[in-house]
């Protein structure tokens, strides 16, 4: 009898304990405006409670297998709750092995002017990109008023965000200080990490500066057709946090307005932080929006930020890619934060495949990762990804905003993000549930109130 009763106390915790699990997450779904989710986790709480309950009190030859089957999975998970992620050593070929020329990168190519020298010698040599560019030109245009996703609010918005950037440009080449302060590398590192923090940056490392981090030639702004020079030490990257449902409405406008909101959000913060270490005698330079010499998400995946995904994005452990990327070079002397690679990251991408499913313009392929310059990769289709752009009037965001590592920064989502880095399992069966729950193409989120023109 004794032993009955302890059995019955063992199966009706795990159960209770479920079942709460499942009220609380249908209630975050809720908050989360995702009253679908909501319904589907409360529903099941109904025969959760009844299996427990059945299997609690009523006695049956399997009763102890059945108890030691739940304390098992429960100290499983318990263990897999703790345990440190899942991850690898760096291999010789998880780097490209020879560096990019910015002129081939579309935004330097959109900004080439017909029947001038630069259109002529570059398509001269890449008619598939002239063919491919020339369909974008014919199209609507981001931000323009014919475009599927017009709105005179946000689209204003956008563009005086870009109209900010392009005069903090000019802070780039704020002067050195003739004076160096010599600052301790423990003291400087964790004084510009603490900064960051304040300042509302979601993730910082520090890495070396590598050859391949770098372009080779610029291919847009003032100083377009500069070759570039590994002038310095040390990447400081960070991420900024994009807001949720400004993401999640996308492919419309207010993913647009969010984006370029982060970007210069990011250019002010680099720009303090490179401002800061100039005038304390460091040659530094800030790498933002429309003017960088290095690609970003090669820096912040080396500063251990996190991995390069199947949309080709950052992918970073607590919010995916739902994230924008700066990057401030400098020669000053800082603490390294290594890189080691997430194996449990790039298994969930390779199984998810949401992203390719739901991108509009078909750009993200659904195979394997191909081997592309030396590294293994996932490699989009940027024509037919900015000609949807083109289309929309926006810079879409489809895949960000579906991406099951995009969930908003709570408990719920942090435990199963959490799950995923620990567990190759649970990298590739979280997915699913991500399915089930919000739909293997989710529609896109309406626009805020407050941005709907009259």
């Amino acid at each position: 009898m004794e032993q009955s009763a302890f059995l019955s106390i063992l199966i009706l915790g795990f159960f209770g304990l479920l079942a709460l699990i499942l009220i609380y997450s249908s209630v975050l779904s809720y908050i989360e405006n995702e009253k679908k989710a909501g319904l589907k986790l409360l529903g099941l709480t109904i025969p959760i409670i009844a299996l427990g309950y059945f299997a609690s009190f009523q006695n049956y030859e399997l009763k102890l297998v059945v108890a030691i089957s739940l304390s098992i999975i429960t100290l499983i998970m318990t263990y897999l709750l703790f345990k440190k992620p899942i991850q690898s050593n760096v291999s010789e070929q998880d780097h490209p092995t020879r560096r990019f020329d910015e002129h081939d990168v579309i935004f330097a190519r959109m900004r080439l002017k017909a029947s001038t020298p630069d259109w002529e010698q570059y398509y001269s040599n890449h008619k598939y990109e002239e063919e491919q560019d020339n369909k974008a030109r014919s199209l609507a245009g981001l931000l323009n008023q014919s475009s599927l996703y017009y709105n005179p609010l946000t689209y204003n918005s956008s563009n005086a965000n870009f109209d900010i950037i392009e005069y903090l440009h000019k802070a780039i080449n704020h002067p050195t200080a003739g004076t160096t302060s010599n600052f301790d590398k423990v003291t400087l590192t964790r004084y510009i990490k603490g900064w960051a923090k304040y300042l509302g940056v979601h993730s910082i490392g520090i890495t070396e500066l590598k050859d391949y981090h770098l372009y080779t030639v610029k291919g847009r702004g003032k100083e377009k057709g500069k070759p570039i020079v590994k002038n310095h030490k040390f990447a400081i990257a960070f991420t900024v946090e994009m807001d949720y449902t400004n993401v999640s409405a996308s492919p419309a406008s207010p993913t647009i307005f969010e984006s370029t909101q982060k970007y210069l959000d990011c250019a002010i913060i680099a720009l303090q932080f490179s401002t800061f270490l100039k005038n304390a005698g460091y040659d530094t330079r800030a790498h933002i929006d429309g003017d960088y010499e290095l690609i970003c998400p090669l820096v912040a995946r080396d500063a251990g930020l996190g991995e390069i995904g199947r949309m080709g994005l950052l992918m970073t452990p607590d919010l995916g890619p739902r994230v924008r990327i700066a990057v401030v070079t400098t020669n000053a002397s800082l603490l390294l934060d290594g890189y080691n690679a997430e194996p449990t990251m790039i298994e969930f991408c390779k199984y998810c495949k949401k992203c390719a499913d739901c991108c509009p313009g078909k750009s993200i392929p659904h195979g394997d990762m191909i081997e592309s310059n030396g590294m293994k990769r996932w490699k989009i289709n940027s024509e037919s990804c900015y000609q949807f752009w083109c289309v929309a009037g926006t810079d879409c965001g489809r895949c960000m905003s579906v991406c099951p590592f995009s969930h908003p920064n709570n408990l719920l989502h942090n435990v199963i993000r959490r799950l995923i880095r620990r567990s190759f399992i649970m990298a590739r069966l979280a997915y699913i549930a991500d399915d089930l729950l919000y739909d293997r193409k989710p529609k896109p989120k309406p626009i805020p109130n407050w941005m709907k023109p009259d």
